[in-house]
């Protein structure tokens, strides 16, 4: 019966190639742990990065949590391991879950090369609309979303008119981040009757409105934010796409009880990044494989600088075909790591 021998935390901060707002204050960078179960000569890595402003713990308190866990875990049967039923907050159970993970396809010694492809969605802004070289990255992917709602209608509408034209048979996403009234929202739907966009994500200030707006759209309603609040359920009968953020909602664990869920009642699933390293990319990727067909949202990688691996990911392409990264601690650029 195989056990932990030892688990192991690291601090990182990853600088940004350009400061990001996160609800309303300025980040250059991101702060994260890496947790490592060890057993025997197998490693078993994961990333804990509560995501400012949008995870319900702090980086402090995931910190602390994560420190407690650590020092109860060695000698533990690597099979009674279950961080899904635990108590924990999500960036902490989705790290050690991913640990988890890995650690037993270490010890199997699963680097399948065959493995499913992933799909990715490319995020695109109107700034990188402009930018013919930018506009280049787009050949070959199925999917893109455009973030509206910080500018005028009428500014959003020319600028997801123009994409849909330039650009007919890629799947367009829409995602508003919670930023418009009913009546914008009616608005931008009545301008765009002609559009078969994929889905249109959380359009709404007011939640309590979905409904209304489920009944006058002919676009299909995915959720994100809503899905992780009080009372979610009530909402989610009006979805028809969720957004999962495992980071943020519920681990390897209970993504994939989410996916098991939504599948029964017809309710497609996208898995969606919150700024992970590599290391949590690699997780996210792990999902995203159960959810075949499905192009997924992992384009946030693509705003770090530099990232805990030696060698950055291949993230940045339409599809993902590589095997199963069985990490070890060589495989990390010790230089932006602190043992805790």
């Amino acid at each position: 019966m195989k056990i932990i021998d030892s688990v192991d935390l690291y601090r990182y901060q990853l600088p940004l190639i350009r400061p990001i707002i996160w609800k309303n204050q300025s980040r250059s960078h991101r702060d994260g742990l890496l947790v490592c179960f060890r057993s025997g000569n197998d490693e078993g890595w994961g990333d804990i990065a509560p995501l400012p402003g949008f995870s319900q713990e702090s980086f402090s308190e995931a910190q602390s949590q994560a420190t407690i866990l650590a020092k109860l875990l060695p000698e533990t049967p690597i099979e009674s391991l279950d961080f899904g039923a635990s108590n924990l907050c999500p960036s902490v159970r989705f790290g050690f879950d991913f640990a988890q993970f890995n650690l037993n396809a270490a010890i199997s010694n699963q680097s399948e090369a065959g493995l499913p492809p992933v799909a990715c969605c490319r995020l695109l802004s109107r700034q990188n609309h402009e930018d013919p070289e930018s506009m280049a990255t787009i050949d070959g992917y199925q999917a893109v979303k455009i973030k509206v709602g910080r500018q005028a209608l009428d500014e959003d509408l020319e600028f997801v008119q123009s994409v849909c034209s330039e650009h007919p048979d890629i799947d367009v996403r829409i995602d508003v981040n919670r930023a418009w009234t009913l009546q914008i929202a009616q608005a931008f739907l009545d301008a765009t009757r002609h559009v078969a966009f994929d889905y249109i994500e959380e359009p709404l200030k007011d939640k309590s409105q979905l409904a209304a707006f489920a009944r006058a759209s002919h676009v299909p309603l995915a959720l994100d934010e809503t899905l992780r609040e009080p009372e979610a359920e009530r909402y989610c009968k009006f979805a028809d796409v969720y957004v999962l953020k495992p980071t943020l909602s519920g681990g390897m664990i209970g993504t994939i009880e989410r996916i098991k869920q939504a599948q029964a009642g017809h309710i497609r699933c996208i898995i969606s990044s919150s700024y992970e390293s590599g290391i949590g990319m690699l997780g996210l990727v792990e999902l995203a494989r159960t959810i075949p067909g499905e192009a997924h949202g992992l384009d946030t990688y693509n705003t770090f600088e530099r990232d805990v691996l030696t060698d950055p990911l291949p993230l940045n392409r339409p599809r993902l075909q590589f095997g199963r990264y069985l990490i070890k601690k060589t495989d990390l650029d010790l230089s932006i790591l602190s043992e805790l």
